[in-house]
């Protein structure tokens, strides 16, 4: 079965390089000590935060893909262990979530964390708060909050035949036993606690907005850091929400994209710290990749490595490893994005999907005015361009959608129309529309 195996040995590689997930607080394949790159003054930033008023509430933000779980791990990391306490995995935000649901995500991510450091010293925390958190844990895990307790009045122990009395819980009873809890880890020597929440781009700003109305007094707990992750847009909402906006710390800490020296670093050392032992690494790519996909993308991250992912994916390696160059990968982003796109929809609509490429984002409205045809023909082919994920919804404005193109349809960007597609097998107006778009 030699084409399933791991090409990355080949490289003297345990792994793909061009990983795309976040690195890790503990584990994973790479220290995150060792890996990360660059952003000294942000980190220095966040360090601060944490070491001189640990009583906070800050945002982080960035682009998609540009390394924010990571950056927050990375200073997490950072911190002295027994110092300052944090959890082990960041907390996802989940759209459906209320008050209710944040706090006990937030105390179950504490106690899976205990758990583990249980393994170690028994005597870490508090019997009777520690009962008292595992049964709200089992309240998140089952997702049945119709079995709530009232968390102030558990006391003895409790087993199968336990009789406990059941109210509905409250952000407010919450709150009394989440600052209970901190005490306990204070008693132990902890100066306090840093969370890590992600994911707030994927909530709607009405319900983002009613979320934080619902948490602003739970956020303001002493001794504890509150570190939130977003996309550019969730400070501007938050900004919104006057009494949120009036408790937190510090301005948000804007992430931009790694330069290109920073960049090339960063995979150098992914390169040196995923080698086999044993085994002398050999660097997959010539470093002219990396500048040609960090113009294509704009530094985007996570677009690069995921480019860098589906070539080597794509490209067809015997028993000797294969350096990638500039006409290697050309080649087979450029055949890959033809077989998953343009062999597959009709004329008009890779006008449209050339027209989407080439506007940033655009309307169906705008689509039909420019194509000059009806805009419900032109609302079949963005369905159609978006049941095969060529494009997705950028954003939307009242009714109108605004649509924009997937990351790797700008592989077409890579190499001249007639090279790519085929000039004499597109119409003139899809030549004309590749024409504006296509670099000289």
């Amino acid at each position: 079965m030699d084409e399933y195996k791991n090409i990355w040995e080949l490289y003297g590689l345990k792994t793909n390089p061009f990983f795309t997930n976040p690195l890790l607080l503990f584990g994973g394949d790479i220290d995150i000590k060792l890996a990360f790159i660059g952003r000294e003054y942000e980190v220095k930033r966040l360090q601060n935060l944490i070491s001189n008023n640990i009583s906070g509430r800050v945002i982080v933000a960035g682009d998609v893909g540009v390394g924010k779980t990571t950056f927050v791990n990375f200073v997490r990391s950072s911190v002295p262990d027994k110092v300052f306490f944090t959890h082990l995995k960041e907390i996802a935000v989940q759209p459906e979530w209320d008050g209710i649901d944040f706090i006990l995500n937030t105390l179950s991510a504490i106690y899976t964390t205990i758990k583990l450091r249980l393994d170690i010293n028994p005597k870490f925390i508090d019997e009777e708060i520690l009962k008292k958190l595992e049964l709200l844990v089992d309240i998140v895990e089952r997702k049945n909050y119709s079995i709530s307790l009232n968390i102030g009045v558990i006391g003895g122990g409790y087993g199968s035949n336990t009789n406990i009395s059941i109210p509905s819980l409250t952000i407010h009873s919450l709150q009394v036993f989440f600052e209970d809890l901190i005490r306990e880890l204070k008693k132990v020597g902890y100066k306090g606690v840093v969370l890590h929440y992600n994911n707030l781009e994927i909530i709607e700003e009405p319900k983002l907005i009613k979320l934080f109305n619902s948490i602003r007094d739970f956020i303001q707990t002493k001794e504890v850091l509150f570190i939130f992750i977003g996309d550019l847009g969730v400070p501007r909402i938050i900004s919104k929400i006057k009494r949120v906006e009036s408790i937190m710390s510090e301005s948000p800490i804007i992430l931009e994209n790694l330069s290109i020296t920073e960049l090339k670093q960063l995979l150098d050392k992914r390169i040196q710290y995923l080698n086999i032992s044993g085994l002398d690494s050999i660097k997959p790519y010539e470093d002219e990749i990396i500048t040609k996909l960090y113009q294509l993308y704009n530094g985007n991250l996570r677009s690069i490595l995921n480019s860098l992912s589906t070539a080597f994916n794509e490209l067809v390696i015997d028993n000797r490893p294969t350096i990638m160059n500039s006409e290697i990968l050309i080649n087979t982003l450029s055949n890959t994005a033809k077989k998953r796109w343009l062999d597959k929809i009709t004329d008009t609509e890779k006008e449209a999907l050339f027209l989407i490429l080439n506007s940033g984002e655009i309307t169906n409205k705008e689509i039909a005015q420019s194509l000059k045809k009806q805009k419900q023909n032109i609302s079949k082919i963005t369905n159609r361009l978006l049941d095969i994920y060529a494009i997705k919804i950028k954003r939307t404005d009242g009714k109108e959608k605004y649509f924009t193109v997937d990351s790797s349809i700008k592989w077409f960007l890579l190499e001249k129309e007639k090279k790519i597609l085929g000039k004499n097998n597109l119409t003139k107006n899809i030549q004309n529309e590749i024409q504006k778009i296509l670099p000289n």
